[in-house]
């Protein structure tokens, strides 16, 4: 059967990819952190080993990458928040790198030591954030090698030239690498948003299926209560849906469905959960609403579709009416409960005559 989308269905936007972009952000923190523990180990070492050798500037650079490198990875363990403790450190780190290339590090090394940074930059920060760094470091190196002097250490020439040639091929790869990896990951997240929209909507009607709801609503409301609770479940049927199929054919009855989550959607705030529930029986949660406005706004919607009116292929018309459970969820653990207690209240609305609410008692 084609996919009919009655209207573009807000619901999607609850849906998220988290586990995509967590394990994106566990490789970028293993990188960052990779050099982070290194680099405090090893600037240690030359801080303590050769302090008597660096100049002031050089040691006191050291010394201030350490306590900002410590000072970061703390405040990632208490926030979590990579992208600040990333640009930070490497900012940082792109300071020092200046500082030892100016003053030229023991025995005039301090080059070697930069080689790994366009790496770590653009594995940690991505493309914009890594290039913005890694240029600036580039750009500084040239100034001070090639620029008037400053006061600063004299490289040979042909060392100078191979380490620009070096940094520049590393860059340029490093930024290479790191561009189509993040355009495949984007790739790979889209199609999994899209694979998993596809499985929580229901084909015909292109609102939520149940699926939805007990994969992804509950853990919603379970993490964050204070938007969703309590919340009321109105458990829908249309009456005599089967005797319409029978009657006009499957294709109306289809029309009727659809026709059905028209309503729905019209009808209900777009705050309000919309599913099908399988057939002809529909759910709408409606969070922060007790059963007593809930069965207020059950009645008015009722209304609504009791006067409907839907014109078969011959011109026909073909008038629907609905019945209607009602109870109320204060845990999301009691949502199987409460959903039997819906079931139950929608039994005793068709058992009384169809067309009309019933609401089920508040359970404690």
């Amino acid at each position: 059967m084609t996919k009919k989308n009655v209207n573009k269905p807000n619901w999607l936007s609850l849906i998220n990819i988290d586990s995509v972009y967590s394990s994106d952000k566990q490789r970028k923190a293993f990188s960052l952190f990779t050099m982070i523990g290194i680099s405090i180990v090893v600037i240690a070492l030359l801080v303590f080993l050769n302090y008597k050798v660096y100049s002031p500037i050089l040691t006191t650079s050291l010394i201030i990458v350490n306590i900002t490198n410590i000072s970061c990875s703390i405040y990632f363990i208490k926030t979590g928040n990579l992208q600040v403790v990333a640009l930070i450190s490497m900012s940082i780190v792109c300071m020092m790198f200046v500082a030892l290339v100016y003053t030229g590090g023991k025995d005039n090394t301090a080059l070697y030591w930069l080689m790994f940074y366009p790496v770590v930059t653009f594995a940690s920060l991505g493309v914009r954030l890594g290039a913005w760094l890694g240029f600036t470091l580039l750009f500084s190196c040239i100034v001070i090698l090639y620029g008037p002097n400053f006061g600063q250490v004299s490289y040979g020439d042909v060392e100078k030239t191979r380490f620009i040639a070096s940094f520049s091929m590393v860059f340029l790869f490093s930024f290479i690498g790191e561009y189509f990896r993040h355009k495949s990951h984007m790739a790979i997240a889209d199609i999994t948003l899209e694979q998993k929209q596809d499985a929580y909507t229901d084909p015909l009607t292109g609102i939520a299926n149940r699926r939805f709801i007990t994969s992804h609503f509950l853990k919603l409301a379970q993490t964050r209560p204070e938007q969703y609770l309590p919340f009321s479940i109105l458990l829908i049927d249309l009456d005599n849906f089967k005797s319409l199929n029978d009657t006009h054919g499957h294709d109306f009855g289809d029309t009727v469905l659809i026709e059905f989550t028209k309503l729905l959607e019209s009808q209900f705030l777009a705050t309000a959960l919309k599913a099908r529930y399988g057939g002809e029986e529909f759910v709408v949660i409606l969070p922060q609403v007790t059963v007593a406005t809930a069965t207020v706004i059950a009645n008015k919607f009722r209304e609504a579709v009791a006067g409907h009116v839907i014109f078969t292929d011959d011109k026909q018309r073909i008038s629907i009416t609905c019945s209607i459970g009602i109870s109320q969820v204060n845990k999301v653990t009691d949502y199987d409960d409460s959903l039997k207690q819906a079931d139950e209240a929608l039994y005793s609305a068709k058992a009384a005559g169809r067309n009309r609410v019933v609401s089920s008692p508040i359970s404690n």
